[in-house]
């Protein structure tokens, strides 16, 4: 007859390896995708945007709306509607958390299937790729202090983002998502990242300014009149 072996003493839970240790973080492209299938046949307003995106996370309607600055939009001033918006979230999320203010004249602006298609096509594989390198790290960066520095820098860069500069859009679109990121996954490095792009893109359009208005002294020298 064989003898039944001894069963092995059930492992404790707090010994068992965690499920959730090897699972990544929820994927911020897949909630742009919740988006963009909201709105495949209609389209959405920045009003719908606002209400899928700001009751899970305020930083990432601030995302969603620094990417449309990425976007062509020949007609439509979306630099300065989107720019305008961010600045309105940027200091909602300081003074109204859960419910940012969006000025109903920039809430009724429609996005159309076309455009969102467009931006969906670039803004979830450009998330994906940026998203594998952020991860939680300088945490004084996205919180206390840092989080309202971070709203700050990310208002001004709005302010950026709305002016008709030429190709001055893309640099403050990019320091506004990086800063968003960094918000959203708790990486300062990011955020200080995105700080850094912010600066440095003032200071060229400064310059820039500063070097056109030189420039046009020095031609009225040489005009007749």
């Amino acid at each position: 007859m064989e003898t039944a072996l001894p069963s092995s003493p059930p492992i404790p839970d707090h010994a068992a390896p965690s499920r959730q240790s090897g699972r990544r973080p929820p994927s911020i492209a897949r909630d742009l995708s919740r988006l963009r299938c909201r709105g495949r046949t209609d389209g959405v307003t920045l009003q719908q945007a606002v209400d899928s995106f700001a009751g899970r996370s305020t930083p990432l309607l601030l995302l969603f709306l620094g990417l449309l600055g990425f976007v062509p939009s020949p007609g439509l001033p979306l630099g300065m509607i989107t720019g305008l918006a961010i600045i309105c979230v940027a200091f909602g999320m300081l003074l109204r958390p859960g419910r940012p203010p969006i000025p109903a004249a920039l809430a009724r602006r429609h996005l159309s299937p076309g455009l969102l298609r467009r931006f969906m096509a670039f803004a979830i594989p450009f998330v994906r790729r940026l998203e594998r390198w952020f991860r939680p790290r300088l945490r004084w960066a996205v919180s206390g202090l840092g989080l309202v520095l971070a709203a700050l820098g990310i208002a001004v860069q709005a302010v950026g983002l709305a002016l008709p500069l030429p190709f001055g859009n893309l640099p403050f679109a990019l320091g506004i998502v990086l800063i968003a990121l960094g918000l959203l996954t708790g990486d300062g490095l990011g955020a200080l990242a995105g700080h850094a792009v912010g600066l440095a893109s003032a200071a060229v359009f400064v310059g820039l300014g500063i070097g056109a208005v030189q420039a046009g002294h020095g031609l009225a020298d040489y005009l007749p009149w």
